[in-house]
């Protein structure tokens, strides 16, 4: 089983944000406060510079390009070790839901999804945009597109219709889902489930046997529905802010 860091790192490169900067083994990532994950600091990585050091140049390089606060994306993997404790002591405090990071055999998904039929693409349109950054009240459209389009693996685009969307990237042999979205009056039609088997479908074809998606442990009908169809949990991470 892949250990927390690893999926980290799979993570990391499954939502690339459009400014990164490497700071001494972590990455500080800034998209004008679109998602969390990419206006956060990575602190997977051991360095060699102070850590009080590292913490105020980090900060330092949030507060020149946001009046947000700086914020951390944190797991048991983060280093250095201490890094936690010592963010505590400058004020800093755990705030947001818990963010569930879960995995499933690709196998286990094509038996257990399908239904109404989804279409997969490699062009991300501005229909499929409009839905998902809508579903999340992102106004900044250009930012979003970028996130979207900025991992280093082979990026596909599902849809049914113009009712349900969800992102896949494939990552050696991980398939990375993530952007599920689905309209208020299109919901508990089974859109998601046909979603999840299209995209993983197509992924299996290039040559992905295994999957990852991150959700909010507080979007319980979007975890019922990963449970249901073979995700498991295999840590968590969240988010530690400046005061």
């Amino acid at each position: 089983m892949p250990s927390t860091a690893e999926l980290e790192r799979i993570g990391y490169d499954l939502w690339r944000a459009p400014e990164v900067e490497d700071l001494d083994g972590w990455r500080l990532r800034f998209a004008h406060g679109v998602t969390g994950r990419a206006n956060s600091v990575w602190p997977n990585d051991d360095g060699t510079l102070p850590l009080a050091d590292k913490i105020c140049r980090a900060e330092e390089w949030y507060a020149a390009r946001t009046e947000l606060p700086a914020r951390f994306q944190v797991t048991d993997a983060a280093r250095p070790r201490e890094l936690v404790a010592e963010l505590a002591t400058r004020g800093y405090r755990f705030r947001g839901a818990r963010v569930s990071v879960e995995t499933a055999a690709l196998d286990d998904l094509l038996v257990r999804t399908g239904g109404v039929r989804a279409l997969v693409s490699d062009e991300l349109d501005d229909d499929w945009l409009a839905l998902w950054a809508g579903s999340r009240g992102f106004d900044r459209i250009d930012v979003a597109r970028a996130l979207l389009r900025g991992s280093p693996g082979p990026t596909a685009f599902a849809r049914v219709e113009n009712v349900a969307v969800g992102r896949g990237v494939v990552l050696g042999d991980w398939l990375g889902i993530t952007s599920m979205a689905t309209a208020p009056e299109a919901q508990r039609r089974g859109h998601a489930r046909a979603i999840v088997h299209a995209l993983a479908r197509w992924a299996r074809s290039h040559g992905a046997t295994r999957s990852l998606l991150q959700v909010e442990e507080t979007n319980v009908p979007a975890r019922s529905l990963y449970a249901q169809v073979g995700f498991v949990e295999r840590h968590v991470y969240r988010y530690c802010v400046a005061p």
